[in-house]
């Protein structure tokens, strides 16, 4: 890959991951639903008269939208909102690679091997220290949400699996119109008219600017790049970009919002990333290869008799 591709693709996670510290201050405006409506809705317009309607069938936008707008969003949204810490999120939210192998396995009879199953167990004992962290960065109603939101996003990935669209950027956009209206209808039920109005009326620039952050940059602009890197470079060597996203999704969050990183926060990062790692590359395999492959090294007793048979020839 080029340099200057990689550049990019570099780009589109550090733009990613500072988006859950974006997220978290978008959510002190608006309530998370109307959050999660208003960032569907303006990613899907006015760029859905630009794009022709994907050839795939309406299941599958209809499908995409729910997972991935309203569950992934929606519910990494209600998440945060209920005191799930922004960088955490970035980092949790990556389960979605083991909940996709999963739902792969399942739905496309694609093989698990034990190489992943390794990550998953490495990653799960993360989580697991993650939900015993105490410093407020973390509820139990707050990581139960984005969990199931990790998940979402796994099922949405099936489905574009599923639809196998041509343009992913203009199904994202199509699927876009999906999420705004039940999840405007969740804000007002939950919260009601007032809450929504006085929303509008104190949002702020800050508001303003997070919307348009999560819409532009992360949506339009960085789903197309990284839309690009896939069709035109291997998927080895573009999807490991992704594991940076929780890295620059934590020091954003310790940067920009002031999230604290104790002790056991960094441990139980490390480890989910580790289980990512061990995921994503097979390095055991990678090891036998090369030392399959490396030149074989003479022992003591074949050098002592070469040595021994050219003295032999010699004497002779």
């Amino acid at each position: 890959m080029p340099i200057s591709k990689l550049l990019g693709g570099i780009l589109v996670m550090v733009i990613w991951g500072v988006n859950f510290a974006v997220i978290d201050i978008g959510l002190r405006s608006f309530d998370p639903y109307l959050l999660a409506s208003l960032r569907f809705l303006l990613a899907a317009v006015p760029a859905v008269f630009f794009f022709k309607r994907p050839q795939v069938p309406w299941r599958y936008i209809a499908l995409y939208g729910l997972f991935f707008g309203i569950g992934q969003f929606g519910l990494l949204f209600a998440g945060m909102h209920f005191g799930f810490s922004a960088g955490l999120a970035s980092v949790v939210m990556q389960l979605q690679a083991f909940w996709t192998i999963g739902l792969a396995a399942a739905v496309l009879r694609e093989r698990v091997v034990p190489r992943q199953l390794t990550g998953v167990v490495v990653a799960a004992v993360g989580i697991a220290l993650i939900i015993g962290i105490t410093d407020g960065s973390v509820t139990a109603v707050g990581a139960v949400l984005v969990i199931g939101a990790s998940l979402s996003w796994a099922t949405a990935n099936i489905v574009i699996k599923k639809a196998h669209p041509s343009d992913a950027l203009a199904f994202t956009v199509w699927a876009s119109l999906i999420p705004p209206v039940p999840m405007f209808l969740l804000s007002l039920g939950v919260n009601g008219w007032g809450s929504i109005t006085h929303s509008f009326d104190h949002m702020g620039w800050a508001g303003i600017g997070s919307l348009a952050y999560m819409v532009y940059p992360t949506i339009l602009f960085g789903f197309t790049l990284w839309g690009h890197l896939l069709r035109n470079y291997k998927t080895s060597h573009v999807a490991p970009l992704s594991l940076l996203v929780p890295v620059f999704g934590m020091a954003s969050s310790i940067l920009i919002i002031g999230e604290p990183l104790g002790t056991l926060k960094a441990v139980a990062i490390l480890l989910v990333i580790l289980g990512l790692v061990i995921n994503q590359f097979d390095l055991v395999g990678r090891l036998k290869a090369r030392w399959r492959a490396a030149p074989a090294v003479p022992t003591q007793g074949e050098v002592t008799g070469g040595d021994s048979a050219a003295s032999t020839t010699r004497a002779s």
